[in-house]
């Protein structure tokens, strides 16, 4: 966005959009109180194929390339430590690593719920001990007398939609889960607990990274932070901390920023594989998709297929685009959710609602998604123009496979072979 203010006042914003989704969601997610998130609250207010498309697309792109991501950048802090900062990983190096991530936990994640949660649990405070150290040095800085980035702070400032929508995209995944509550809301014990959390936990987030770039202006210079996010191999939390105090950070930190994407790619994961289950289980996605271990009762098949579309994405895509892609899509699909709240004001008045948000919330959370949705168009259209293809690939595809709008012996063949396949996954693994 070209200035140092404008970078700032960006993660505010989104902090802010993000939060008044998340309470927004609280609506639906206490009204609607299964599993399933977005999928339940489609499928219940507009029906089968919204549903379907929010499935197909989060299925096969969104929550697969989420976990990509997250594994592509531990790898990349893993590798930091082993290989000098002017010369990357090799590519390849960074790939196994991030597939070995996915495997492992992926194997927790089919073994134990117990377990992913513990493993998330550790690996949050690991986090916030990680910006509070960045942050730390930041203020360290500062009493240096380090503020020549923010003298004129919003000089070369860039305002158009395009190079906005970007930045948008990118504050977003310091706050990527603030819908994940809602996935699992079947199996919370108390769901009214919902808003508390996230009125906790979404403002602490913002405050943290807003203090965590300011440690990172503080430290660097705006064109080397600029040169740093332009390489393949950046690791900025690292430069920040070895700038302040030295070679011993080349280890300790890369470390624990890989945790922190380690505990962001566990949590994708375990949400993900729970709306496939739950798609599965409605008729949605193969039949297979559903099955959940006897004694573990755990969505391995989910679980391992959610994997290995991640590790495909790892090895064929570009990720950078794949960001555009997610972020295109993601908001559709929340900005869908904003006009499912107001479509329930009018068409259900007398729903139960434990917890109402105010309608400006989810009015203006409405008009950012067609904000967010729209500014890539403005910048470069193809690529979220293969967004849009991709979701509308899934309209025949749920005529087809899912209305069946086809031959009957077509659409005895499609059900002999999820038969079969049932079959076939229930001789291998003790599920059902």
């Amino acid at each position: 966005v070209g200035s140092v203010g404008m970078a700032l006042l960006v993660w505010v914003a989104a902090g802010l959009v993000v939060l008044l989704a998340s309470l927004s969601y609280c609506e639906l997610g206490t009204a609607f109180p299964q599993s399933g998130g977005e999928y339940t609250y489609l499928r219940r207010v507009f029906g089968g194929l919204p549903a379907f498309l929010y499935t197909y697309t989060s299925t096969l792109v969104t929550r697969p390339v989420t976990a990509g991501i997250t594994t592509s950048t531990f790898a990349r802090y893993v590798a930091r430590p082993i290989f000098d900062k002017d010369c990357a990983a090799p590519e390849s190096t960074e790939k196994m690593i991030a597939i070995g991530a996915l495997i492992f936990l992926t194997g927790i994640g089919c073994i134990s719920v117990k377990w992913m949660s513990r493993v998330q649990e550790i690996l949050f405070f690991m986090k916030l001990g990680t910006v509070g150290f960045i942050i730390i040095v930041g203020f360290v800085a500062l009493g240096q007398g380090r503020t020549s980035n923010f003298q004129n702070g919003f000089n070369n400032t860039v305002l158009h939609p395009g190079t906005l929508g970007f930045a948008f995209y990118d504050s977003f995944w310091a706050y990527d889960g603030w819908n994940n509550l809602n996935y699992v809301t079947g199996e919370m014990k108390n769901p009214l607990q919902m808003p508390l959390a996230i009125k906790i936990a979404i403002p602490l987030v913002l405050v943290v990274y807003l203090l965590t770039n300011i440690a990172y202006f503080s430290v660097l210079p705006v064109r080397t932070l600029i040169g740093l996010g332009e390489k393949h191999n950046a690791a900025i939390a690292v430069d920040v901390v070895q700038a302040m105090i030295g070679d011993s950070a080349l280890v300790i930190i890369p470390l624990l920023v890989a945790a922190s994407c380690f505990g962001a790619a566990n949590g994708t994961l375990f949400t993900g594989a729970r709306v496939v289950m739950e798609s599965a289980q409605k008729g949605d996605l193969p039949p297979v998709l559903g099955l959940v271990h006897q004694k573990l009762v755990t969505p391995v098949v989910s679980m391992a297929f959610q994997a290995i579309l991640a590790i495909f994405f790892l090895l064929v895509a570009d990720l950078n685009d794949l960001i555009l892609f997610f972020g295109n899509m993601a908001w559709l699909f929340f900005g869908l959710s904003m006009v499912m709240i107001l479509v329930l004001r009018v068409r259900e008045p007398n729903l139960k609602r434990p917890y109402k948000v105010t309608t400006a919330f989810p009015v203006i959370v409405l008009l950012a998604s067609i904000f967010f949705v729209v500014a890539p168009f403005l910048q470069n259209p193809w690529r979220p123009s293969i967004a849009v293809g991709i979701l509308l690939s899934g309209v025949p595809v749920y005529a087809i496979f899912v209305a069946r709008m086809c031959s009957p012996k077509i659409s005895n063949q499609i059900s002999r072979l999820s038969n079969l396949s049932v079959r076939m996954v229930k001789s291998v693994i003790d599920v059902n």
